[in-house]
């Protein structure tokens, strides 16, 4: 069963993925950036974006995982766990370390990123005929 897409018509890029699937939501957007040139968990990727706003972007859990989800799906990050060894707890005692979830972007996720940018920049530039 084809999924309905409305009025929009996904074109094939090559790789045989419709060009519906590039397209990125402002988080989406946000976290893509964010991953450039490095690899972060979670809460990091969240603390970037809301110190790069100066606290006027507040990104919730609830849809900052789905849209990380979202993006391993498209094949734009890729993500591992990591282990800390240890951790000390307030009291002095060493824990268990916390499992961390590290995402990276993607060549993919680069290229998708750079186009959605190009994008922005002509829309900046167009000017009605």
């Amino acid at each position: 069963m084809e999924k309905d897409l409305g009025n929009a018509v996904p074109r094939e890029d090559g790789g045989g993925k419709s060009r519906q699937n590039y397209l990125l939501s402002a988080l989406e957007e946000d976290i893509l950036t964010v991953l450039l040139g490095r690899e972060l968990y979670g809460l990091q990727i969240s603390q970037a974006i809301e110190d790069s706003s100066d606290g006027r972007r507040k990104i919730n859990v609830s849809s900052l995982y789905p849209s990380l989800r979202r993006l391993e799906e498209k094949e734009f990050v890729t993500s591992y766990w990591e282990i800390n060894d240890v951790n000390i707890n307030s009291k002095g005692e060493e824990r268990g370390g916390a499992r961390r979830r590290y995402y990276r972007i993607t060549p993919t996720g680069s290229k998708v990123l750079n186009e959605s940018r190009e994008v922005r920049e002509k829309l900046l530039r167009w000017m009605p005929v």
